[in-house]
């Protein structure tokens, strides 16, 4: 009878194992691996950008959607729900990004982004825009040393202390 209980145990035990292992999390979801490749592609990889930054180097570079690195998160930056798979996180500072954001960038369609950190890029002056705001889930923004032209500051209830 122990002899049972302990294979019985030992079973389980592998089963459990079998199920949180980290292959099983779920993959990125196909709409917002697509809006961070467009996001990637409307900048410039430019490494003056991050000037300011001796460790910058361009988290980007590495994405795509092809081979082993096909699944977005498991792309440098990017931080995802372990549970849904969705995009909370994206951590891009002294990613050497140049060129401007404005409003119909591809980056507002992360509608679960909790944290974004775009901080040590080079925005080119451009007007931050007021989507930014629709993200309702957003509670940490930094996008300090980036050269961004705030137009305006948004009410976001749930946003902590943001570094403009």
């Amino acid at each position: 009878m122990l002899m049972r209980f302990l294979y019985i145990l030992s079973l389980f035990h592998l089963i459990l194992l079998t199920h949180s292992s980290p292959s099983m999390q779920p993959l990125c979801h196909y709409d917002e691996s697509s809006a961070l490749l467009q996001f990637k592609e409307s900048f410039i990889i430019n490494k003056s950008a991050s000037s300011d930054d001796p460790f910058a180097y361009p988290k980007v570079k590495s994405w795509t959607l092809e081979g082993e690195s096909s699944d977005c998160c498991s792309w440098d930056g990017v931080d995802c729900d372990e549970i849904t798979g969705h995009v909370i996180g994206l951590d891009l500072s002294s990613s050497c990004l140049y060129g401007s954001i404005n409003s119909n960038r591809s980056l507002f369609r992360l509608v679960h982004l909790q944290s974004l950190n775009l901080a040590h890029n080079h925005f080119n002056y451009s007007q931050i825009p007021s989507q930014v705001g629709n993200l309702s889930r957003l509670t940490y923004l930094n996008l300090s040393l980036s050269r961004p032209k705030p137009n305006r500051v948004w009410c976001m209830r749930r946003l902590q202390p943001k570094h403009l």
